[in-house]
């Protein structure tokens, strides 16, 4: 990689879709946030975004409604659980009951939305569920979809977060020949293992997957892995790739964004890495920013080239990505090419409350490196 840039790069965003353009599923929720999508071209030449809805119950000064899904897959529902504020305390995390049990005040789904070929702008919305829990998967939500395109195999394989009162916050796969309907394959990755991004292609006859396993060890800190398949279900293998720096915008934890691409100097893949406002005051605010990895083409534990620890690729936008459901917060997660491969449209969450897109040059984000 050439010098490393001077500043982070100043690609401005385009702010694509925020909660006021979202309808929300039942007339009893209200769109709280729609962020962090998957994203894929579709045969047509078009964009298509799997965009996760975060929505939440209109609660009652005297109550606070908990929402869950039930039902099966093919014919989910929705259940609803009144509880009475003086049974608990409102947190940050959501509704904490004098019983110590959790309830989260927002329930996600994924909705479908068509972009045109430039990638740039939104063609056509889902109004409804495209993709969300039932009773056995995702019962308090699915979230922060990532979709790959085997080529080679033609298909398209989607890990998604499903949230469950019974097996936590975990890593889940769907699979589809076309996008529109889903085989569930059920967890592949564990408790509070997330940010699951697939390698397009097998490398040495194994998938392989980058993901962010979170321990509670107090000798380290939220790092990405790499693991191997030989059908998606079941991996192994397991490794440490990459850690928090001691200093800089990825000092706190770090974990996969988008699915890596190849190119033709290897497979380049943007991350979120994190950092307190405040480096010595642990309740100091939280700060993401993105930063760029390239892989060896024919060996994925190999790092090429990283974005330099006081460099990040891009920071948190001051309009579109600064204020919202969580605050100073850009969170790659969809990625396709554009200008016939010479460039990137990185698809973020903002502040978990809209989506952004950037259009990057890849030999800028590569000059960048080092």
């Amino acid at each position: 990689m050439k010098k490393a840039a001077k500043a982070a790069i100043k690609e401005k965003p385009t702010l694509l879709i925020e909660p006021k353009d979202i309808k929300p599923s039942i007339p009893e929720m209200r769109v709280r946030g729609v962020f962090n999508p998957g994203a894929v071209r579709l045969p047509n030449g078009k964009v298509l975004l799997m965009a996760r809805v975060a929505e939440t119950p209109i609660h009652g000064k005297r109550y606070f409604i908990s929402a869950k899904m039930a039902g099966t897959e093919k014919h989910p529902k929705m259940k609803t659980e009144k509880i009475p504020r003086t049974t608990g305390t409102i947190e940050e995390q959501g509704f904490h009951t004098k019983f110590g049990m959790w309830k989260l005040p927002t329930l996600s789904h994924l909705r479908k939305i068509y972009l045109d070929e430039t990638g740039m702008f939104v063609e056509k919305l889902g109004t409804e569920h495209d993709f969300c829990g039932c009773g056995t998967d995702g019962d308090l939500g699915v979230e922060d979809p990532r979709i790959t395109h085997f080529k080679r195999d033609n298909f398209y394989a989607m890990t998604y977060v499903s949230v469950s009162a019974k097996s936590g916050v975990s890593t889940s796969l769907a699979t589809s020949k076309n996008l529109q309907g889903w085989t569930r394959h059920g967890i592949i990755f564990r408790q509070q293992n997330k940010d699951v991004v697939l390698f397009p292609e097998k490398i040495k006859g194994y998938y392989v997957a980058l993901h962010r396993p979170e321990g509670a060890m107090i000798f380290d800190k939220p790092s990405i892995w790499i693991s191997y398949s030989k059908d998606l279900i079941y991996w192994g293998r397991d490794k440490t790739l990459l850690a928090p720096r001691e200093t800089g915008w990825d000092s706190l934890r770090i974990g996969p964004g988008t699915i890596p691409i190849k190119i033709k100097e290897g497979y380049l893949e943007l991350y979120h890495g994190v950092r307190l406002s405040r480096a010595r005051d642990p309740d100091s605010k939280k700060i993401y920013s993105a930063g760029a990895l390239l892989f060896d083409a024919k060996n994925p534990e190999k790092i090429l080239a990283r974005s330099p620890v006081n460099k990040p690729l891009f920071l948190p936008d001051p309009k579109t990505e600064k204020k919202g459901f969580m605050e100073q917060v850009v969170f790659p997660t969809g990625v396709v090419t554009a200008n016939q491969g010479k460039d990137l449209l990185v698809y973020s969450g903002g502040a978990d409350s809209r989506i952004t897109v950037r259009k990057m040059a890849i030999k800028d984000i590569l000059n960048s490196l080092e």
